[in-house]
């Protein structure tokens, strides 16, 4: 995971509530049962998670990204959660913690929001953007587990590959 204070950010080095849309070609759309099948097998090492139900998405797909960030020169996405886990500080290890993601289905959650946010990278920076040297990832921060320092985290960073393909996809041009 990245190596830096949330509370320690310089004004200008974030925004919060960035708002996207994600088109998805409206003749065919976006079968999401191939979007989960990428998302899948490319994040969380493959894990286990209910699949995604039959279904098309087509026009706009909008959303709320809660944070995202600059540090080091790369930009990340951030969410918060505040799912009751249980207890005990151990119900929010890092295990704990990727099985809710997954359980929840926010693995898809951040790939769309990285995708989103690539896209916006790509427009602003133009041929100068590269998605290995520019995204940082995405962090889930569970609040509830949050009160010591190696908990309440999950960090993921798909590669390249997995946002290309799913950028296609939105485009239509899925191979």
């Amino acid at each position: 995971a990245p190596d830096f204070c949330l509370a320690k950010l310089e004004q200008g080095c974030y925004q919060v509530e960035l708002e996207f849309l994600i088109g998805a070609d409206e003749l065919n759309g976006v079968d999401v049962q191939q979007l989960d099948a990428l998302v899948t097998q490319s994040t969380f090492d493959g894990q286990s998670r209910p699949a995604a139900l039959p279904n098309k998405i087509t026009g706009l797909l909008k959303g709320f990204i809660d944070l995202v960030l600059v540090h080091n020169d790369r930009y990340y996405v951030a969410d918060y959660k505040f799912n009751y886990l249980g207890d005990h500080l151990a119900d929010y290890a890092t295990d704990k913690l990727q099985a809710a993601m997954l359980s929840k289905r926010y693995d898809l959650q951040m790939v769309l929001y990285l995708l989103a946010l690539h896209r916006l990278l790509k427009a602003r920076l133009g041929h100068d953007y590269d998605y290995n040297k520019h995204i940082g990832g995405g962090l889930y921060l569970f609040l509830r587990g949050a009160e010591h320092e190696s908990h309440g985290l999950v960090f993921e960073r798909p590669k390249r590959d997995l946002i290309e393909k799913l950028d296609q996809l939105f485009k239509g041009d899925a191979k």
